[in-house]
């Protein structure tokens, strides 16, 4: 619809391979390229971008700092970062195994108020901050009241994820739900 030319990164050669595919499949190939890549080294010169987007995947990430200095590089000044991740809440320790990790030596979760203050010591503004754990939870809502006597998708999250992700989307609900992790979403600008 706007002519952009998108560029996206991941560890994992399967989801690079998997994204193609599915690129490829919806026309989009001339758009939007996919490489294995460490986003704590992003393969790009200096302000090459004019957005960066990160959903679902700081989390991951231990060196946080590193990160969003990376981003903070590439993105061109006065460009947008666009964040939508799993955050820490205050109502006790993650339950595993949840969609990201296995277990908390693999789990980097940062309270919203840290994660706001190293995006701020890495040269970004924020533009708009929002708590989206209600519209998480909201969601969950609605997967079960339209699930019914519905046959599962041969197609999905579950299949990329493993024969486990059931239990890690079991654990994401009940961690949202009591306030073991929240959902941050913000827009930033690089000055």
């Amino acid at each position: 619809k706007f002519g952009c030319l998108v560029k996206g990164i991941d560890l994992s050669p399967e989801f690079v391979a998997a994204a193609g595919f599915l690129t490829k499949r919806c026309g989009l190939d001339g758009s939007v390229e996919y490489r294995c890549a460490d986003a704590l080294a992003l393969p790009f010169d200096d302000h090459t971008f004019d957005l960066a987007w990160s959903q679902h995947v700081a989390m991951n990430i231990a060196d946080r700092d590193r990160l969003y200095r990376e981003i903070f590089r590439v993105l061109r000044p006065g460009g947008r970062f666009a964040v939508y991740d799993v955050t820490a809440g205050d109502a006790g320790e993650v339950l595993f195994p949840v969609p990201w990790s296995p277990g908390p030596g693999t789990s980097f979760v940062l309270s919203p108020d840290d994660m706001r203050a190293r995006l701020t010591r890495a040269g970004f503004r924020v533009i708009s901050w929002a708590d989206r754990s209600r519209d998480g939870i909201e969601w969950f809502d609605r997967r079960k009241a339209g699930r019914g006597a519905a046959k599962p998708s041969s197609l999905g999250l579950h299949v990329a994820m493993g024969p486990d992700f059931l239990v890690m989307s079991q654990n994401l609900e009940r961690n949202l739900r009591e306030g073991r992790v929240s959902l941050t979403e913000a827009v930033l600008e690089r000055s």
